[in-house]
Formats: C-alpha cells, sequence, structure tokens
C-alpha cells in the first residue's frame, strides 16, 4: 500500500498579539476505492494575546491571557490494502466430469465507493498565568465529528457474506478541559511543581 501527501502551511504574527495558521492538506492512499483515493483537508487557528494589549497593561498581577480559536480536519484510511478489490483464493479439487480442477472463490465483497474517514474538530481555549505565571493554565472547549467511518457494514447472508467494508455511521465528542499549574515552591536546591488536569 502506499501514502501520499502534499502539506502547505502559511504562519503569521502581528505586533506579537495577533497570530493565524492555516495549512492545506491533500492526501492519497491506494487502499481506498478509484475515485475516492485523494481527498482535502484544511485547518485554520487564530490566536489573540490580551495580555500585550495597552487596556491590560495595568493589571500586573496577570501574566498572561490568551484567547484562542481553531477548526481542522483529519483523514483516516485505516482498512487493510485491497478491501476495495474483491480478492479470490483457491478452494478444495472437486471432480468436474472425468478430472479434478481447482475451485476459486471470492474472500471478501467489493466495495468501490469507499473513501476516506473524516474527523472535524473545533476548539475555543482561554490560557492564563498569574503572578510571573506561578499559577497558569488553560480552560478549553472541543468538538468532534467523525464521520464517514470504515467499519464492517452487515449485509444479508443470501449474498454469501456477513459484511462489507463500508463507510458508515458517525460519532462525536465534545466536552471541557480545564488545566492548572502552579509552582508551589521554587529556591535554588529545590523545586515542588502541582499539574491539576
Amino acid at each position: 500500500s502506499n501514502l501520499m501527501s502534499f502539506l502547505g502551511r502559511i504562519n503569521y504574527t502581528l505586533a506579537d498579539k495577533y497570530m493565524l495558521t492555516a495549512s492545506l492538506r491533500y492526501d492519497g492512499s491506494s487502499k481506498l476505492a478509484d475515485g475516492n483515493k485523494w481527498s482535502l483537508f484544511p485547518s485554520v487557528a487564530v490566536a489573540w494575546r490580551l495580555k500585550e494589549e495597552a487596556f491590560m497593561q495595568s493589571v500586573d498581577w496577570l501574566s498572561n491571557l490568551k484567547l484562542r480559536l481553531s477548526y481542522g480536519q483529519t483523514g483516516n484510511d485505516n482498512v487493510s490494502a485491497y478491501q476495495t478489490q474483491g480478492s479470490i483464493s483457491g478452494a478444495k479439487y472437486y471432480t468436474f466430469g472425468s478430472s479434478e480442477s481447482i475451485g476459486y472463490v471470492p474472500n471478501n465483497l467489493r466495495n468501490l465507493d469507499l473513501g476516506w474517514e473524516r474527523t472535524t474538530e473545533y476548539n475555543v481555549g482561554l490560557d492564563f498565568g498569574f503572578f510571573n505565571n506561578r499559577i497558569s493554565g488553560s480552560v478549553e472547549y472541543y468538538n468532534r465529528l467523525t464521520e464517514d467511518l470504515i467499519m464492517n457494514k452487515t449485509v444479508p447472508v443470501t449474498t454469501g457474506y456477513s459484511s462489507v467494508k463500508a463507510n458508515v455511521g458517525s460519532v462525536r465528542n465534545e466536552g471541557f478541559e480545564v488545566n492548572i499549574n502552579s509552582d508551589n515552591i521554587r529556591t535554588k536546591d529545590f523545586s515542588w511543581r502541582t499539574s491539576l488536569n
């Protein structure tokens, strides 16, 4: 099997306060069906360092404050090679007329529509730091949707098979994540750091 990828990325920072990262990834997999081997996966992220703004300079106890937004897609081709081909294998010898012959049977059903599994995720986050970053952390909301899951799809047994690899269903994961870090003790010979998630 072969996997080929092309990636382009742009990073831009303005006045050390406004940040942008954008990328395009173009992936191709030999394991997927003709017409579905290639797909484009974009992503973009922006950040605003609020602490660098003039109206925040008088807040001495605040060391860091940054707002982040991001969106991105990734692909998955997690399937064995030749799932779209319908391979065959030799069966036992059997009598055909007055001679023995070998019978061949298909190993699996072909799926000429099998394509990429696609995951799309949105993130909103806030990074913070207090008292010269002695206390720091982040609060983040994520929403991840995976579509066209590559799974075994049940088919009628009258086909001679019980399932076929196909793009079926979707699953969503979403929630909040909070990280808090603190430098409890910081001396020349000893340090104690706590991290909570």
